[in-house]
């Protein structure tokens, strides 16, 4: 259940505070593969956000929803990873009934500037945009 993965996910990051959540942050931002600039669209593209962030994804034949991002700052990219990385796999209807406020408990929020906030919330709303086809 992907409320049970973000939950875990926030647990597996509490013991980091500031400055190391955001180096954490960083780190996994490394392991995105990027998109090909094709897709770099002003269409797949996340505004409100305080750089440049993209999104693609949709629904496998099993149901399953599948996302991949990119962007053009660390921070940025590394939380996209870890919303990303939580959604992946999971049941098309359950991302659809997913809330923006349902991630709070990954903790990655208050560590955000205001428009860094502004535009992880854009991202789980496409996220849900697009599960809801």
């Amino acid at each position: 259940m992907i409320l049970d993965k973000i939950k875990n996910r926030g647990e597996e990051m509490a013991p980091l505070e500031g400055h190391d959540r955001l180096q954490y942050l960083v780190d996994i931002a490394r392991d995105v593969e990027p998109l090909p600039d094709v897709v770099k669209t002003e269409d797949n593209r996340i505004h409100g956000c305080a750089s440049k962030l993209w999104i693609i994804g949709g629904a496998k034949e099993d149901g399953t929803m599948r996302y991949q991002v990119d962007g053009d700052a660390w921070i940025t990219k590394g939380t996209a990873k870890v919303v990303t990385d939580i959604v992946n796999g999971a049941p098309q209807n359950e991302v659809a009934n997913l809330t923006v406020e349902n991630f709070t408990a990954l903790g990655i929020k208050e560590l955000l500037t205001l428009q860094r906030q502004t535009g992880r919330g854009e991202l789980i709303s496409r996220i849900i945009r697009i599960a809801n086809g």
